[in-house]
């Protein structure tokens, strides 16, 4: 699927959609066939499928559920806080199953938390899925007595012991404790495929080179920037309205010694039916000519129609009595250090929630900044966890910033347990308008350079005429620095911000600006605007008290 920007705070309330679920099918490619493994963005797709066709499915009797081979949930996604939920007795387990066209798919398990609401299910085919690199499941989704549907999302996972797929898909938990019945209904079952098209090119903007795929006919450099040993590539692709990227078209290269150089791909926004792709090589300019180059994307290899429909009733009740909170203590350190106020612990059965407040005030970026940290952890007693920042709510007006883990077991009384809230990796972001102002030569079309010390780092900058555009370049030596978001500038004392301009979620050390203005005969003055820097100094241990 299409990889698009992506703030580094997940927000809850967004269902993972097709783009998760491609996520964790690559990851388990790669296993088979040594491909890139590409990272997570969670973006919500609609899918577009041929009009309803009536299936034929009868239900079949089932083994019982957590009998016989065992089936290995905990390799899914948040799987293992299922099967310890419901070992627990939060949920209910099933032995529900339904045939339609070869395909017999169970419902083995629901577990609710007052937040989500997940279900687990397997599924038998007489298609074997170890011939392909991925199993969807193309439209899932969920009724209430009321009549209400909504879209379920999750993914397909192959079990080796027990040979079978495995999924696991969640919507939101509209019962909270009280017990209400509904129809999971699923459809079609997909099978894909990876593609790797050699290509022929001189690797130079302008090529326009043939994939011969019918999926994305041709592709066309669009530049190629050299940024010290990082290039950035961008290129068109031809597709149409409807697919979207779906199929994650990328670009991949083999170096000499036959090595792949890994590169995420970035889905930029862009007019028209074609996709705008961005990735960024680990190369010289030098080096990216002589590499071998590579189209992959994943195509369609079969497809099983069938549906599938379950009848159940959850009771959300026992679930939501085993749900333990706490308010936390305030530590003033962390305030002061990282601008984050603790306000509450709740720990359901799916989740461990560290509810927080952050100041995001003009004031606090100005002077302290806001801290964001890139590793999110939590001991609980012997143990550590690896956790993340999210956004919970449906409303913008009442978003709830959270610290969010799975737990690695259930504590019947969680009270007594030591937690521990560990942060680590530190990036702070600042802007000051008040100070950091550099004056700039009048610009011309040859480079001029100036220098500015920030926060300790010396950042370079260059800046030039592109026709009647003003060109800014910013950059520094140091890894410690994270680079400028966008700088600012002010002619004769009036504010000037550069053109907008899309930027990938894998960026080279170098920000590029580019400026419109009038009249260049002015006192031109430049800010670095918004900037990030490592801070290990504001890495935080806190007591969950």
């Amino acid at each position: 699927m299409s990889r698009r920007f992506e703030s580094e705070v997940n927000e809850e309330n967004s269902q993972p959609d097709y783009d998760a679920m491609w996520n964790a099918i690559e990851q388990e490619s790669s296993k088979r066939k040594s491909v890139m493994e590409q990272t997570n963005s969670i973006r919500r797709r609609k899918k577009f499928v041929p009009a309803a066709i009536v299936f034929s499915c009868f239900m079949v009797i089932a083994v019982p559920t957590f009998a016989g081979v065992a089936m290995n949930w905990d390799s899914l996604i948040g799987g293992k806080n299922v099967t310890t939920a419901l070992n627990n007795g939060f949920g209910q387990r099933y032995d529900l199953s339904v045939s339609s066209t070869g395909v017999t798919m169970s419902l083995n398990g629901v577990v609710t938390d007052g937040d989500k609401m997940k279900m687990i299910v397997s599924l038998d085919s007489e298609e074997d899925p170890t011939l392909y690199d991925a199993s969807v499941l193309e439209e899932t989704s969920i009724t209430d007595e009321s009549g209400r549907t909504e879209t379920v999302n999750g993914y397909l996972k192959y079990d080796k012991a027990s040979e079978k797929l495995l999924g696991i898909y969640e919507s939101k938990d509209e019962i909270q404790h009280n017990k209400e019945k509904y129809t999971l209904e699923a459809k079609n079952l997909v099978f894909y495929k990876y593609k790797e098209v050699p290509l022929k090119s001189r690797h130079q903007a302008g090529d326009v080179i043939s994939t011969g795929s019918k999926q994305y006919p041709n592709i066309r450099i669009q530049s190629v920037t050299q940024s010290k040993n990082q290039l950035m590539v961008r290129y068109n692709i031809s597709a149409s309205m409807l697919d979207g990227g779906k199929g994650n078209p990328h670009l991949s290269i083999k170096t000499n010694t036959n090595e792949n150089n890994v590169s995420v791909p970035t889905q930029l926004h862009h007019e028209g039916s074609d996709l705008l792709i961005e990735q960024i090589f680990n190369l010289t300019e030098e080096e990216w000519e002589t590499v071998d180059l590579y189209f992959n994307y994943i195509e369609e290899a079969k497809r099983i129609t069938g549906t599938w429909n379950f009848d159940f009733t959850v009771d959300g009740k026992k679930a939501s009595e085993a749900i333990y909170s706490r308010k936390l203590q305030a530590n003033v350190e962390f305030q002061q250090k990282a601008g984050i106020t603790l306000e509450q612990l709740i720990i359901t059965p799916l989740k461990i929630n560290v509810n927080i407040q952050q100041d995001k005030s003009m004031r606090r970026i100005k002077e302290e900044g806001e801290v964001f940290y890139k590793t999110v952890q939590l001991a609980i007693g012997d143990k550590e966890i690896k956790g993340e920042l999210n956004l919970k709510g449906s409303d913008p007006k009442k978003y709830q910033y959270v610290y969010q883990f799975e737990s690695p077991e259930w504590y019947k009384d969680w009270s007594p347990v030591p937690m521990k809230l560990m942060l680590k990796d530190a990036v702070v972001t600042k802007r000051d308008k008040t100070t950091n102002w550099i004056t700039l030569s009048q610009p011309g079309k040859k480079k001029q350079s100036a220098e500015l010390k920030l926060e300790g780092f010396e950042i370079h900058f260059t800046y030039y005429m592109d026709g009647e555009d003003l060109i800014v370049q910013s950059e520094s030596d140091s890894s410690q620095f994270k680079g400028i978001s966008q700088t600012m500038m002010r002619v004769d004392g009036n504010e000037v911000y550069p053109n907008s301009a899309v930027r990938g979620m894998v960026t080279t050390s170098t920000r590029t600006d580019r400026y419109k203005i009038d009249a260049m005969e002015g006192i031109l003055e430049l800010n670095p605007g918004f900037y990030s820097y490592s801070d290990p100094g504001r890495d935080m241990v806190v007591n969950l008290d």
